[in-house]
């Protein structure tokens, strides 16, 4: 954000249930109740954004949003597809159980104990992290409250409805992907790009899917460029 703050005055926000967000009922972590959410807050701070820069599900929750309000959504290796095959089935039932059970999230956030194990899980990603980002990934991940809000949110979630409608979205939008990203495959980001109307595609070679933290400096750039582009437009269509 530091790169970024002579291009743009940012709000940052922790989405329902994660971090220092708490959320008052368990039953709206879904993508249609958090777009809502993150609305209603927009509107309650009095503010219009142009732009939402979602990073993997942050990015279904962006284009859910652009119907309402924005000029231009970045998804920085946007999560967009479904598992295939029958992991498409068992994950989302396997977080239904998890959900269900109330001891899951202390249990999960025990584990986060181990620096290896968290490290290893980072690792997954195909981002390698320096040692003070691991430190705060192994805080976050020991926090019972943000696993617990992370399991409604996978126990919830459901893409039907919006990959259904991303051939009909018209907001402007670039979408970054990782070679490294062993989360969110670049073919399947590319894919979905290919589908929308008004969508851009930049590969990021050599980073994984936490690229935003791996080099700043290179998603800041693409992110800064990306507003100046769409701003410049705009002016020329307005005048």
């Amino acid at each position: 954000m530091p790169l970024l703050q002579h291009d743009i005055a940012a709000t940052l926000v922790d989405l329902p249930g994660h971090g220092l967000t708490k959320i008052s009922t368990g039953q709206r972590s879904s993508l249609t109740y958090m777009a809502q959410d993150l609305l209603t807050l927009c509107q309650t701070l009095q503010f219009q954004p142009d732009f939402i820069v979602g990073h993997s599900a942050g990015a279904a929750l962006a284009l859910e949003m652009s119907k309402s309000l924005l000029k231009g959504v970045v998804g920085l290796n946007p999560a967009l597809s479904k598992f295939p095959g029958l992991a498409g089935v068992m994950f989302p039932m396997m977080a239904k159980m998890m959900a269900l059970n109330p001891l899951t999230p202390r249990y999960l956030a025990g584990l986060a104990k181990s620096k290896s194990r968290v490290r290893q899980i980072l690792s997954g990603t195909g981002s390698d992290l320096a040692e003070d980002q691991i430190n705060l990934y192994q805080k976050l991940f020991s926090d019972k409250t943000h696993v617990n809000g992370t399991i409604l949110m996978m126990s919830q979630w459901n893409l039907d409805r919006l990959l259904a409608q991303l051939n009909t979205v018209d907001t402007p939008c670039l979408f970054i992907a990782s070679t490294r990203d062993r989360t969110v495959p670049c073919a399947d980001v590319k894919a979905t790009s290919e589908r929308m109307l008004n969508t851009a595609y930049h590969e990021l070679n050599g980073l994984g899917h936490l690229a935003h933290e791996e080099d700043p400096q290179k998603v800041a750039g693409l992110l800064s460029a990306f507003f100046k582009q769409k701003r410049a437009a705009l002016s020329q269509t307005s005048a």
